[in-house]
């Protein structure tokens, strides 16, 4: 009997590998668009981040850096103008410059930063840049906040303060 074998070129395509091939292909275009949208945007979580260490650094250098001319930082300065000390070594105009100043430097762009410090009832609020429009903080913000301890020595009484401070950066 004759062997009933039917042989099949390697090059024959049948409708089935067509449809494949056109499906993977519009699959390797797709994949490409979307590469390329998400290729410039940055990813949400990294930015938060960058902007939480941004004002924590923000923090940091009011915590420590010493006012120009004077050998307090600026939120001890600012606390001792806010505990009403009998004479503030800085007088409180001066120092909302100085702030704003340092602020306008380092801050982010298109950012704000709001400083607050209270002490009992007393508070001190500095908006930069204090022109901006809308509610102020948003949703979207960052903040850092710690205390500052300043002890007043005065005739006869000696006291510890402490200042709660924070500093908040959101969208301008």
């Amino acid at each position: 009997m004759a062997s009933l074998t039917r042989k099949f070129a390697r090059d024959e395509r049948g409708v089935s590998d067509v449809l494949a091939m056109a499906f993977m292909f519009l699959l390797v275009i797709f994949a490409g668009v979307l590469l390329h949208a998400y290729r410039f945007g940055a990813i949400s979580s990294a930015t938060d981040r960058q902007l939480q260490m941004k004002t924590e650094y923000l923090y940091k250098t009011l915590e420590l850096a010493q006012v120009e001319n004077y050998s307090l930082s600026y939120f001890e300065a600012v606390a001792e103008n806010l505990i009403q000390v009998t004479e503030p070594v800085i007088p409180s105009d001066y120092l909302h410059e100085r702030i704003d100043n340092l602020l306008a430097y380092l801050r982010p762009p298109n950012y704000a930063a709001m400083v607050e410090l209270t002490y009992e009832n007393a508070s001190w609020t500095q908006l930069y840049p204090s022109d901006i429009s809308g509610p102020g903080p948003t949703a979207t913000q960052f903040t850092f906040s710690g205390k500052v301890t300043i002890i007043i020595a005065e005739a006869g009484e000696n006291r510890v303060a402490q200042v709660d401070t924070a500093l908040t950066l959101f969208k301008s």
